[in-house]
């Protein structure tokens, strides 16, 4: 084995050991550097980007933010954006080196947002701040925000605990997030948090309230027809999160919350809780309900506050209606979070145990994944086609609602735009409808940290102009509450 062999060997057991971004980045950049990578990075030119009118733009914005002309820069940013953007999103320029893209996508982005926040910061006197607020919420409506999505997974949806504390130690968690199954209790604890109660929760893990799977009795099981305590379950689930409707987890925490549930009945749609559809519904009943997976779980009739009490209690919400597992129908519901939240680009984390071994080659490149590739789809095709026939077949039968669940399953989209995935690990397969003890517990997070930091680059370039417009509204907001006082 020659030095270069030997030392890649090395850095790669390092990397797999890494405790924080910080040490991985740097283990991560020597791994380029000894790949050829770094070269790659600063070399722009490639077919995956239009290079020579990027520079431009790169030139006309510095030159107009120099010159002091907001008009100009404000046109050549609204250019630029809309002419590269889509070639900025392609995952392939984030296939080669570890560390990040070609070095001129950066260049791009920064001047992107020196430009919005030199346009944001300028006093303008044609302008005054109550209009500019204005305008940026309008451009930011039209450009759209990034949302994360937490799949279903029982045990293994632990990971997405390790997927957000990542992402929020970098400043990237998204203000939107959706859960479903196991990914809502993981969404609801952080988005029924403030911004100092999630650094408590994510720097002492330990203190989370593990037990929430109890297996019924033989007897039990045979006759409530569920396997396990649902009791339990909303124990852990209260223990967590508390008892929030969606509405005032909103008002605290300033997080979307977004939670899946399907119907029981076939010609009932799954749907979305939130702030928006259901403010007063509470959280832990919707998150309930989204990890009331048919056979393990009995089907779940929602709670909300009744208003018109004076001690707010709760009532049935929906009364003739009962939901189960969100992951059934609406895993991962990107048209209705678009059109809700006005997202544009949407981060999931995937850990369903089914969908791991069908996904998991999805990413990666050579002849070996090509064939796992088309093998993996030949079989989810005659899946879906055996399903839909059978579906058809069985119409008016006792078994329809189960076939209607599986052809769901099977036909729904588990990815985003950007993806970060629990590794498929077949030895692991045991854990997954076990409680986890302290050691089980860390394993999670730590394999949730380390399927992040990957895409850490990615992530961050593409939710850039999202994350710039809703900085420069909230210190837009704040010069609009300070002007206002003062006349006041």
């Amino acid at each position: 084995m020659d030095t270069n062999a030997r030392l890649r060997k090395q850095l790669n057991r390092q990397l797999s050991e890494a405790t924080s971004f910080e040490q991985w980045y740097d283990i991560a950049w020597k791994l380029d550097e000894l790949d050829g990578n770094l070269r790659w990075r600063e070399d722009g030119h490639t077919d995956m980007l239009h290079e020579p009118l990027i520079r431009e733009h790169i030139r006309l914005m510095h030159r107009y933010r120099r010159q002091g002309r907001p008009a100009a820069l404000t046109r050549v940013l609204q250019e630029s954006l809309y002419r590269h953007l889509g070639e900025l999103s392609n995952p392939d320029l984030y296939a080669v080196a570890r560390t990040g893209t070609k070095q001129i996508v950066s260049e791009f982005l920064d001047e992107v947002r020196r430009g919005m926040n030199y346009i944001c910061d300028k006093p303008q006197a044609e302008l005054p701040v109550e209009q500019k607020l204005a305008l940026f919420r309008r451009a930011e409506k039209v450009f759209g925000r990034p949302a994360l999505m937490l799949s279903g997974g029982a045990a293994f949806g632990i990971y997405h605990f390790g997927v957000t504390r990542a992402l929020w130690r970098r400043n990237l968690l998204p203000d939107v997030i959706a859960g479903s199954s196991m990914g809502s209790i993981v969404a609801a604890a952080v988005c029924c948090r403030d911004d100092r109660e999630l650094d408590t929760l994510f720097d002492n893990p330990e203190q989370v309230h593990r037990h929430a799977l109890r297996w019924l009795k033989p007897g039990d099981i045979w006759r409530r027809g569920h396997a396990m305590d649902q009791s339990q379950l909303h124990d852990h689930i209260r223990t967590n999160i508390g008892n929030l409707s969606f509405r005032e987890a909103f008002e605290h925490s300033g997080r979307a919350m977004n939670i899946s549930v399907s119907p029981t009945r076939t010609r009932q749609k799954p749907r979305l809780l939130n702030e928006l559809t259901s403010p007063d519904v509470t959280i832990d009943s919707a998150v309930l309900a989204s990890c009331a997976v048919p056979g393990i779980y009995p089907s779940v009739t929602l709670q909300a506050r009744d208003l018109s009490g004076e001690d707010s209690d709760e009532i049935p919400y929906m009364p003739t209606e009962k939901w189960i597992d969100g992951s059934v129908h609406g895993d991962l519901p990107h048209l209705r979070m678009a059109r809700l939240h006005n997202i544009n680009r949407t981060i999931v984390s995937q850990a369903n145990p089914h969908v791991l071994p069908f996904i998991s080659h999805r990413f990666e490149r050579g002849l070996g994944a090509s064939v796992r590739q088309a093998t993996s789809s030949l079989i989810h095709a005659h899946v879906s086609t055996l399903l839909e026939l059978t579906r058809n077949t069985w119409s008016s039968s006792m078994v329809r609602p189960l076939i209607e669940q599986a052809h769901s399953m099977a036909t729904q989209s588990y990815l985003g735009d950007i993806n970060v995935q629990f590794p498929f690990r077949p030895r692991l397969y045991r854990k997954v409808l076990a409680n986890p003890d302290t050691d089980d517990l860390a394993m999670y997070i730590r394999i949730g940290e380390h399927a992040t930091w990957p895409m850490m680059a990615m992530i961050e370039d593409q939710t850039l102009v999202s994350r710039t417009f809703r900085e420069c509204i909230d210190r837009l907001k704040q010069r609009a509450g300070a002007e206002r006082r003062k006349i006041a």
